[in-house]
């Protein structure tokens, strides 16, 4: 889709995390690999809630051993929409950036044997 796919797993999972403002004047933040979105007025209350509910999300899948593919979501064809309409001459004017499973969660208790 928009960025580099990987192939995420119980034990090695990348997420890429990237936000853009609307025209409605509110931020969208976005988790690509589990298909998470957040929009919120307050820039840093909708990265704060975009982290808090990956990492739920990963204690989840990771711990009930939900699948996987859970960890390798698509997202809505909407968000990629407007993503793509606000890059355009925005290139350099969005926060993006990737995070490894470890820097979010501790899952030394989490991953199965």
């Amino acid at each position: 889709m928009i960025m580099n796919k990987y192939s995420n797993t119980y034990d090695h999972c990348n997420l890429t995390f990237f936000s853009y403002p609307t025209k409605e004047g509110t931020f969208v933040f976005v988790c690509e690999q589990l298909s998470l979105v957040i929009e919120e007025k307050d820039n840093e209350l909708a990265k704060l809630k975009i982290l808090a509910n990956a990492k739920s999300y990963l204690k989840n899948v990771i711990e009930h051993k939900l699948g996987e593919h859970l960890l390798n979501q698509e997202l809505p064809v909407e968000i990629i929409k407007e993503f793509k309409d606000y890059i355009r001459g925005n290139e350099d004017n969005f926060e993006r950036w990737t995070q490894k499973i470890e820097k979010i969660i501790d899952t030394s208790n989490l991953c199965p044997a």
